[in-house]
């Protein structure tokens, strides 16, 4: 699996090192870049023209000093510029956001104090996302309307989607896909973090359909299940996987033998589907609407199955 930056990665990264940078950088300086390493000279004069061309469309010129040094175009920003405190922050969850690690994030946390008077420490916010590439490419397909393909479990286990991407949705704590799914022949809509492969694209630009006028639907069925589990059990273990970052509090203390767990949230019919197998060793106790179906549907099997239930 490939680890170098994305397109995104290496422009801001270009952009943090020049700013404010003097007398600026030498090709052969800015070719240490973590974006530029490995590259021959061919493919770095490509990739940084490119760069350069990208950070031009966002209004930031850059000019060649003595020495061929590259700095920014003092005339890109707007003067005066003071960066305080908060100014720190957001620069620091921007970075946070685009790249996962914190090399880049650490970079700019320092050229941003450098740029303050503050002498008060910006806090670190971590975001935590998770599908951020999944999400980058669905908005290239809903941009260019193409076929977007992915693996996305279900109750029957992991299976390929094609889907053409209508919108990018934000509800609840999730981020979703919307779109109309080729082999489900509807409408259906995508938790973005649940996505299990990277997105390939399929047929050219133009081949998706163009969404239908109106918002897109609510996932209304979203559940944060809190159960209590048979300590040792096969249930426990597969559960362990889905825990939520921010435990849930309960103030019913869980029997003798049994443990609480609180779970992410998740899809009503999906969460039903993960529990009904391992019920014998999972006691719901919320939120109410999970706790019913469950109970009707163990009814209505033990009422199929008579009295071998």
């Amino acid at each position: 699996m490939s680890t170098a930056p994305t397109a995104n990665v290496r422009v801001l990264e270009l952009f943090v090192e020049l700013l404010g940078a003097q007398p600026g950088r030498t090709k052969a300086q800015l070719r240490a870049l973590p974006g530029y390493r490995g590259l021959a000279d061919d493919a770095f004069e490509t990739q940084f023209q490119r760069d350069k061309d990208a950070l031009r469309d966002a209004g930031v010129l850059l000019r060649i000093g003595r020495g061929e040094h590259y700095s920014i175009d003092r005339d890109s920003l707007a003067p005066d510029i003071e960066v305080g405190a908060a100014d720190r922050a957001l620069l620091s969850l921007a970075a946070r956001a685009w790249d996962r690690g914190d090399v880049l994030a650490a970079s700019v946390d320092a050229k941003a104090a450098a740029s303050s008077e503050e002498e008060v420490s910006a806090p670190v916010i971590r975001l935590g996302l998770t599908g951020l590439e999944a999400a980058t490419a669905f908005a290239r397909g809903i941009r260019e309307r193409r076929v977007v393909s992915f693996e996305y479990p279900g109750s029957g286990g992991l299976t390929q989607r094609a889907v053409e991407p209508w919108a990018l949705t934000v509800q609840g704590k999730a981020l979703y896909l919307w779109g109309w799914d080729l082999d489900r022949c509807a409408q259906r809509t995508f938790r973005v973090s649940r996505v299990r492969s990277s997105v390939e694209f399929l047929g050219e630009s133009g081949d998706a359909s163009v969404a239908p006028s109106g918002p897109a639907p609510r996932v209304s069925s979203l559940v944060s299940p809190l159960v209590w589990v048979r300590s040792g059990s096969a249930a426990r273990s597969l559960l362990l996987g889905y825990e939520a970052v921010a435990e849930a509090v309960d103030e019913r203390s869980p029997r003798e033998g049994w443990e609480s767990m609180a779970l992410e949230d998740g899809e009503l019919g999906t969460w039903i589907a993960r529990l009904l197998p391992v019920a014998a060793d999972v006691v719901v106790v919320g939120p109410e609407v999970l706790r019913e179906a469950m109970l009707e549907r163990l009814r209505a099997a033990a009422a199929w199955g008579g009295g071998d239930a």
